[in-house]
């Protein structure tokens, strides 16, 4: 049996693959040692490629059976790929991912024979299921494995797969073991897992994968993998797939450790490394140690570097931190984080921790979220007066997403009672919910992409003290810089005037060019 795994990513990363289908090849790959019955190989694919094409080279390696890894990114691409694909021969389709779950079944367009839905955690359902359809192709009579869904088979009953992994030593890393090209990572961004699962269960989210615990990788094996990208393949990101790499702070030291290890050699240049947690799961120890992994001391470089008219987020505001800490705000209000089942923010411990972190000049990069359940326009505004101080004399960077409704989420189960009304397409945006309508909704996220803007850029200094000098609360004066940009001939005509919907796609590329720096800088300073 011939499996092809299809890799579609992102347009717009500097990675041209995604991890998930290696760690499924490097699975199968160990359990069929030496064993002719099957034979896996892994294609790459961006999400802007043309589907034909696609299925042309996928048509060229005569695969028995084809495996999409499904994302919010790139599920109307697959979507699209398997319906030609069905158009044009006959072969297995297998869907998993994030996007997959048991109620998108109904949904799938031409789902029928010879297609399959892994749901959940896929290494072993997936073994499973290629086993079953070993057998199955020697027409032996098994039942559809735990944790698939048979899609033509109309009779068959869903059985969730318990068999979960719990050492994630179990898979063969495939960097170690040359599971995937090099050419794909080296001197560019390599992905890495050193945890799986949550310690939280947002009703927004689908990470935690309804695991009851978290499983890891050994300290040993995430250290080995680390040193061999930044030391032997020089790449030059390396980003941390843990939803909280801090959920056993022990651990993230043990890691961090070993990074500050490496730094002190001669040959080695740390890449940006990006992890997430929250503010609650580290301590000023942790921070103390983040900080001795940047290249320079006492870092302002939202002061010292010219704006220009493209995002400057990575190349200059960034520069020499080495770490990136993604941090999980999503709201400052009480009702909206007790409907998704976030922690209520604790203020003074907030503050304790923006204080060190500040103290020890490391970067942040704080994830909000606008449009939860509950949210008001007041109430999102409010939250940010209270929050963007904190930004002042600092390179943090704002990163707010427009809420998006994810399949299989506990926010998707429950989002008639709470009124919210999204898109059924990818990336499933949110348009309203029962306390935000669509119009001031679409206007806050006009407000939001203004702001930032200006605050992700060397501009945010000259927007501090212009806002001080106002008087006015941060709100009013975002809407006294909107209402300069509608009546002003160079603007009025802006994507972000013009057009109803906007979403972070705009905020982090398009709006640079949108809105010249020249025309903001005119405007703060009252010219």
């Amino acid at each position: 049996m011939k499996l092809v795994l299809v890799n579609i990513y992102p347009s717009n990363t500097i990675a041209r693959y995604l991890l998930s289908c290696y760690i499924l090849k490097a699975y199968l790959d160990s359990h069929f040692v030496g064993n002719c019955q099957l034979s896996v190989q892994v294609l790459n694919f961006s999400n802007s490629a043309d589907t034909l094409k696609i299925s042309e080279k996928i048509i060229r390696h005569n695969p028995d059976a084809i495996g999409y890894s499904c994302y919010i990114w790139n599920i109307e691409k697959v979507l699209d790929l398997s319906r030609n694909l069905k158009e044009r021969d006959r072969f297995i389709h297998i869907l998993g991912g994030p996007e997959i779950s048991q109620e998108k079944v109904a949904l799938l367009p031409d789902a029928g024979n010879d297609e399959y839905l892994v749901i959940g955690e896929g290494e072993k359902t997936l073994l499973n299921l290629v086993l079953y359809l070993v057998e199955k192709k020697k027409g032996g009579n098994h039942k559809v494995p735990a944790g698939v869904i048979e899609c033509g088979n109309v009779g068959s009953e869903y059985i969730p797969n318990m068999d979960r992994l719990v050492d994630l030593d179990d898979i063969p890393s495939i960097y170690l073991n040359g599971v995937i090209d090099e050419t794909l990572y080296s001197r560019q961004q390599a992905f890495l897992e050193t945890t799986r699962g949550c310690p939280y269960r947002c009703k927004y989210c689908v990470y935690h994968k309804n695991l009851p615990s978290g499983s890891f990788y050994s300290i040993k094996r995430v250290c080995d993998e680390m040193e061999y990208l930044i030391v032997e393949k020089k790449i030059v990101a390396l980003r941390i797939l843990d939803s909280v790499f801090t959920h056993d702070i022990s651990r993230a030291k043990r890691i961090v450790e070993h990074l500050i290890d490496l730094k002190t050699r001669d040959d080695v240049r740390l890449p940006w490394i990006y992890w997430e947690y929250t503010y609650n799961k580290v301590d000023s120890e942790f921070i103390q140690m983040t900080a001795l992994l940047k290249y320079k001391d006492g870092i302002l470089n939202t002061n010292q570097t010219k704006p220009l008219n493209r995002s400057q987020i990575y190349s200059d505001i960034l520069k020499d931190y080495s770490v990136i800490n993604c941090v999980g705000v999503q709201s400052f209000c009480k009702e909206a984080l007790r409907a998704v089942g976030r922690p209520i923010i604790e203020q003074s411990a907030f503050k304790c921790f923006f204080d060190s972190v500040n103290k020890n000049n490391i970067a942040l990069k704080v994830d909000m979220i606008l449009g939860l359940p509950f949210e008001t326009y007041d109430s999102y505004f409010q939250g940010l007066e209270y929050f963007l101080p904190f930004f002042k004399d600092t390179d943090h960077i704002l990163n707010i997403h427009r809420l998006q409704m994810l399949p299989g989420s506990d926010l998707e189960k429950i989002s008639d009672r709470c009124g919210i009304n999204y898109s059924l397409q990818a990336p499933h945006t949110v348009f309203s919910t029962n306390t935000f309508p669509e119009e001031a909704l679409n206007y806050a996220t006009k407000l939001t992409g203004l702001l930032f803007r200006i605050v992700n850029s060397p501009l945010r200094g000259m927007f501090f003290k212009a806002k001080e000098d106002s008087g006015l609360s941060y709100l009013n004066f975002l809407e006294k810089i909107y209402d300069q940009a509608a009546k002003d001939d160079e603007l009025r005509n802006s994507e972000l005037i013009c057009q109803e919907f906007i979403d972070d796609d705009y905020w982090n590329d398009r709006s640079f060019r949108d809105i010249p720096s020249e025309w903001l800088i005119k405007n703060l300073l009252n010219e």
